[in-house]
């Protein structure tokens, strides 16, 4: 999801993060209900950081955050503002 999830919209990030979760049990793979990126990657104390920083709240924001934060080269982002 991190490696991934950056260029594209909420919608379509949303899409795709349901997909993979139902191909995880199709596979076998172990996980828990419902997990999303923000679930399993979130640290909710840095993401408070960011919102008292000027982050906004909505949930592309948090995971474009979440990527940043992840990432271990220069990501690409989708600005959600526009």
């Amino acid at each position: 999801m991190v490696a991934y999830s950056g260029p594209f919209t909420s919608q379509f990030r949303f899409s795709l993060e349901n997909e993979w979760v139902l191909k995880l049990g199709v596979v076998g793979v172990p996980h828990a209900e419902g997990v999303t990126m923000r679930t399993f990657l979130a640290d909710s104390i840095k993401i408070q950081t960011w919102n008292i920083a000027g982050l906004p709240k909505d949930e592309t924001s948090t995971e474009n955050g979440i990527i940043i934060d992840k990432s271990r080269r220069w990501p690409l982002m989708i600005d959600p503002q526009n």
